[in-house]
């Protein structure tokens, strides 16, 4: 009996400090695990990359509407066009007539103030507007504008799109149909849900295949954060330990929000569609508030398997998982017999499929040189901002048009310019800006990005040539600069002369030595003469040029050379618009 107690009391011995340290070992791994959850969700969870929107398109009575290129526009802003009366955001209907067009609008955030969505009815008068009214009040609208169209995203390593919403924000038919979905017990159970394992156990053993996981919301949650997708025993361990950690840390409520920000729902290109609300987007063209229960069904079918299921690439597939969803939301009550009858029957009306490109890509670059100037890396890439620029995408694509089309027609006219070699062809480069206010409204900085991301429109310094010459009228014009004082009717000799400074002379020539005797200061201008601009700046003397020259935008100092004059000197073709 001694000999047995006494046995007892060494494997006692033993076993203690083995238990005592598994079990301090796990509660330092728990530890270990709960920072790092608390970590994620406590924090910024995801990097939503800054965006870069073009400006707004105003609308307008007189705005001649044919020549706009507005039903693109609508399209590229994912506007669907219906046969009957506009009911629903992002709804637009054309008069057969062509009397009218109604827009029911997006809502969107603009900076100053928001646009609710409202639903207007342009009237238009051979093409022309000729009233804008809301079609609701019938009042006169003033203030109508179709939002800014997304010209790129700021990404850093992933090219992640998520509108980031908080949980009151998601209407509640969508959490209804991802919880049917995903986990019809998720208020109901902990970390894990024994029921639900076994009945996914019992329905793939019955299938001979795995159709249905047993994992929770928050067990997909930790995944998708943490983990990888390999099917190991160990990776499957760690996420359960995350779930519980992460369920006796935060309320149903938060890991349901953060389950709806975070889930992967389809590819965009080389982007990834994240959270419900960037993915109501890209396939309804909608924000969620305006999903019917057919379309947040579908949304919720896609979570499995999102491009297998995808509506663009799988119409028939989506179709049949948005119904099984619909049928589960039915079956836990979350909608009536009849509501589930009338989802079934809505058709599958997809927002119009858009190339995914980057549009005006040097003048992406420009902006996003500019915002580094000013903001770090981790607030571009990382905090959502917004960033609204001057471009119209409508004379964007004319600018890439007349840079494309006229290279094209050079080496037709001229094919010894024509080079098989990328590298080697000519180039071109076009940049429009608003006269009034000097904002750019198109860039194009070279034929094809893709071969050559230098931009010759800011970086490309080059001689202006006669482009020049309007600043010596200008210093010779202006009445407040000195004498002698120029108009457009003062006679100027053109003829040969020559221009002594610092003990060298300059003799300007004009083209094919061609001279037109005595001629008014606008003829000499009109016809760009060198000879008789040359001497207009000379009677005005050059640094009085120079001057006009740096107060119109020319980036200073400027050589002080006669040859200046005639546009002997290096700048960019922005600044040259910017002057202008």
């Amino acid at each position: 009996m001694r000999a047995r107690r006494s046995r007892r009391w060494v494997a006692i011995a033993v076993l203690a400090p083995l238990v005592v340290a598994a079990l301090v070992g796990g509660a330092v791994r728990y530890r270990a695990l709960e920072r790092t959850v608390a970590a994620k969700l406590d924090g910024r969870p995801w990097a939503v990359p800054a965006r870069i929107y073009t400006d707004a398109f105003p609308l307008y009575p007189g705005l001649e509407l044919a020549g706009t290129g507005v039903f693109e526009r609508l399209r590229r802003l994912g506007y669907r066009e219906v046969e009957g009366d506009v009911r629903g955001r992002g709804e637009f209907r054309r008069d057969p007539r062509g009397g009218a067009l109604d827009v029911h609008l997006h809502a969107f955030r603009y900076p100053l103030h928001p646009e609710t969505g409202r639903a207007i009815r342009i009237s238009l008068d051979r093409g022309v507007v000729s009233r804008i009214a809301d079609l609701a009040t019938g009042e006169d609208v003033f203030d109508a504008a179709l939002e800014p169209e997304a010209l790129a995203g700021l990404y850093d390593d992933v090219w992640e799109e998520r509108h980031v919403m908080t949980l009151d924000q998601v209407p509640p038919r969508l959490v209804q149909a991802v919880l049917a979905a995903e986990d019809s017990r998720f208020f109901e159970h902990g970390a894990i849900d024994v029921r639900g394992i076994a009945r996914a156990l019992a329905r793939n053993l019955a299938a001979g295949r795995v159709v249905e996981g047993g994992s929770t919301l928050t067990q997909q949650l930790m995944k998708n954060f943490f983990l990888t997708e390999e099917r190991t025993f160990r990776r499957k361990a760690r996420e359960l330990a995350m779930a519980i950690v992460a369920e006796r840390r935060y309320s149903k409520e938060q890991i349901l929000e953060h389950y709806l920000n975070e889930i992967y729902l389809g590819q965009s290109g080389a982007k990834g569609i994240f959270g419900v609300a960037e993915a109501a987007q890209f396939y309804f063209g909608k924000q969620l508030a305006d999903l019917t229960v057919a379309e947040t069904a579908l949304l919720a079918g896609l979570i499995r398997a999102p491009n297998a299921n995808s509506p663009f690439r799988s119409p028939m597939r989506a179709l049949a998982r948005r119904d099984a969803v619909i049928a589960a939301m039915a079956e836990h009550g979350a909608i009536t017999a009849e509501e589930a009858e009338a989802a079934r029957a809505e058709p599958l009306a997809l927002r119009p499929s858009v190339t995914d490109r980057t549009t005006a890509p040097y003048f992406v670059d420009v902006v996003r040189r500019q915002l580094q100037a000013s903001y770090p890396q981790s607030a571009l890439t990382a905090e959502g901002l917004r960033i609204f620029t001057a471009l119209d995408s409508e004379m964007q694509a004319a600018a890439e048009a007349a840079v494309r089309d006229g290279l094209a027609e050079l080496e037709r006219t001229y094919p010894k310019l024509r080079r098989d070699e990328p590298g080697e062809q000519i180039e071109a480069a076009l940049v429009a800006l608003h006269p009034a206010t000097g904002e750019i409204k198109a860039m194009v900085g070279g034929r094809d990005y893709r071969i050559t991301q230098f931009n010759r429109i800011t970086d490309a310094e080059r001689q202006p040539g006669s482009v020049f010459k309007p600043v010596v009228y200008y210093a010779a014009f202006d009445p407040d600069a000195g004498e002698p004082h120029f108009s457009p009717t003062s006679r100027i000799e053109d003829a040969p002369f020559s221009w002594t400074y610092d003990g060298r002379s300059w003799t300007p020539g004009n083209y094919r030595d061609r001279y037109h005797g005595e001629v008014t200061a606008r003829e000499a201008l009109e016809q760009s003469l060198n000879a008789a601009t040359a001497r207009v700046a000379f009677d005005i003397g050059l640094p009085r040029v120079l001057d006009a020259a740096e107060r119109l935008g020319f980036p200073g100092p400027l050589p002080a050379l006669p040859s200046v004059v005639l546009g002997g000197l290096e700048t960019t073709p922005l600044a040259v618009a910017e002057v202008y």
